[in-house]
């Protein structure tokens, strides 16, 4: 079985709210970690996962990496990965279903990420899939929220078709974080992993819930309220038509 966390963070330039290096978490997954597949997914920035997959495809790691990146949507956050490394820049503040329609055209897998943030999003993903619309599968488990709030996560996603493949993710913004939840599945690398999501095979693991050092949370408190990435999307979009 393998073991897979997907939902992390970097400090990889001026917009990111993690604390480390592409490198430096790339490091601690292959010395400090059993994990089997791994995924950066900075706030609204390709660019962090074009950097990373070639960081990665420069270095002999052990584990399996996939790039992603996590969009900022009109119900909330949708973690959006590149297999084989086709990235495409995601646009931020469209709707929903919008975004996940525009990741799939492109080649894209698409999660919802901690859907208890709004609380519209679990309806809006509830009334999308009774109208047919496809999700690759829902984060279930996310280490970086509160116990409180997993309860009405898990609550909210109960409801939904079982069938819809379950994962978790640490969302560490501190390597001191990764693999505090993963994602269980049959085999070991990024096709099998892919496989469970389209089986429903995979298994949601929560490990702990971690507590960041001081520096490391005020780092990332104070980069997500002052540089969103959110923000510098926008203005990437408006610079580039």
């Amino acid at each position: 079985m393998g073991k897979a966390d997907l939902h992390a963070h970097t400090c990889h330039d001026g917009w990111c709210d993690g604390n480390q290096s592409i490198e430096e978490m790339f490091r601690h997954v292959e010395e400090e970690t059993d994990l089997d597949l791994f995924g950066l997914t900075d706030h609204d920035n390709a660019d962090t996962a074009r950097a990373a997959w070639e960081i990665y495809r420069r270095g002999r790691y052990r584990f399996d990496f996939l790039p992603g990146v996590e969009v900022t949507n009109g119900a909330g956050h949708l973690l959006v990965y590149f297999p084989g490394g086709s990235i495409v820049d995601i646009p931020s503040l469209r709707p929903f279903w919008w975004t996940v329609d525009f990741a799939h055209r492109h080649g894209a897998i698409a999660l919802p990420a901690h859907p208890v943030y709004p609380p519209w999003l679990v309806p809006t993903i509830r009334r999308g899939l009774a109208r047919g619309r496809r999700l690759d599968g829902i984060e279930a488990i996310n280490a970086g929220i509160s116990a409180a709030a997993q309860e009405r996560l898990s609550a909210g996603i109960a409801a939904l078709d079982a069938r819809l493949a379950r994962v978790a993710g640490s969302d560490a913004h501190d390597r001191s974080a990764v693999g505090s939840a993963f994602t269980r599945y049959p085999g070991s690398g990024t096709a099998d992993f892919l496989a469970a999501l389209q089986g429903g095979t995979t298994t949601a693991v929560l490990v702990s819930r971690p507590v960041l050092p001081p520096h490391a949370r005020s780092f990332t408190r104070r980069r997500s309220m002052t540089r969103p990435g959110w923000v510098r999307n926008l203005w990437r979009e408006a610079t580039t038509r």
